[in-house]
């Protein structure tokens, strides 16, 4: 009796720790990103058809988007002097959007420091 009560406790725990372990991605509305919005750094663009545009003092790079859950990727185009393109990829995990506020960190960025966006 011991035995079943000790093995159903188990289950139960492992059972508990799998669903605590699970995380529920975030979704969000991707209309709400189009639109201009400004860091403390660079201004974004975000156009309807999943291209844009961030410019930081004169220069300004063209990207295109994407929204999956909670991460937003961009993928940076830029040339180099000789010509040559190079695409970058960002990804930012959105942690709050509206429509005037959007709160997200770099996935790269240990730290996850948020970045606030207003539009």
């Amino acid at each position: 009796m011991k035995t079943s009560y000790l093995s159903l406790s188990l289950v139960l725990i492992a059972v508990l720790v799998l669903f605590a372990g699970c995380r529920k991605d975030k979704e969000y509305d991707e209309d709400m990103l189009v639109g201009s919005w400004r860091t403390s750094t660079w201004s974004y663009v975000f156009h309807e058809n999943h291209s844009g545009n961030r410019t930081q003092g004169i220069v300004t790079q063209n990207f295109t988007w994407s929204l999956s859950g909670d991460e937003l990727e961009l993928r940076v185009t830029q040339y180099e002097e000789s010509e040559s393109q190079i695409t970058t990829f960002v990804t930012f995990v959105l942690e709050s959007l509206s429509g005037s506020k959007m709160g997200a960190y770099n996935k790269n960025d240990p730290t996850k420091s948020i970045i606030i966006f207003t539009k």
